[in-house]
């Protein structure tokens, strides 16, 4: 079972889509790697389901893609490539998916210290005042189960869904 991290909001998605990739083509996260080219692939989809991709930086600034994503109120998903996973970016929401067990995120103190550093540097960037850790795609209920920070909570409450809610001290 993969593990999501996530993190409330405020930003519109173009407005969070362009500050995940200025900071991963500028000075980058601490503890999130980059992809490893210096330009990747923006997959976007919309409320028909379609999906496309946009090259950044090659064919499109992330200040373009910001405004593109702004201008059109059907995308409802972005996904940015990593290293190792990616991120999963909705109205309100961006969720870091990685590929780890999250088994050992559970019983390993050094997994549990690499998604730590992960998801602390994730809510500081985007000033979350509590952070998400699931053990399944939490992401499957966004914009069908639940559209809000507390819907979400509420519906992993109701599920068998591995996941921890920590609030961050300020």
């Amino acid at each position: 079972m993969s593990i999501e991290i996530l993190v409330p909001t405020t930003r519109t998605l173009g407005g969070a889509t362009q500050a995940v990739v200025e900071q991963l083509l500028g000075p980058g996260f601490h503890n999130i790697d980059a992809p490893e080219t210096d330009a990747f692939e923006v997959e976007l989809t919309n409320v028909d389901a379609e999906e496309w991709g946009e090259l950044v930086p090659e064919a499109i600034s992330p200040q373009d893609l910001g405004d593109k994503i702004k201008e059109n109120r059907e995308i409802l998903r972005v996904r940015v490539p990593l290293r190792l996973g990616h991120f999963l970016l909705f109205p309100g929401f961006i969720a870091l998916c990685r590929p780890d067990d999250y088994e050992e995120f559970v019983t390993d103190p050094r997994a549990r210290q690499i998604v730590g550093r992960e998801s602390l540097e994730l809510a500081s960037a985007f000033l979350s005042p509590e952070i998400l850790i699931c053990g399944d795609a939490a992401t499957d209920f966004l914009g069908t189960e639940a559209t809000t920070w507390d819907e979400l909570k509420e519906v992993l409450s109701e599920e068998a869904i591995a996941h921890q809610v920590i609030a961050i001290p300020r």
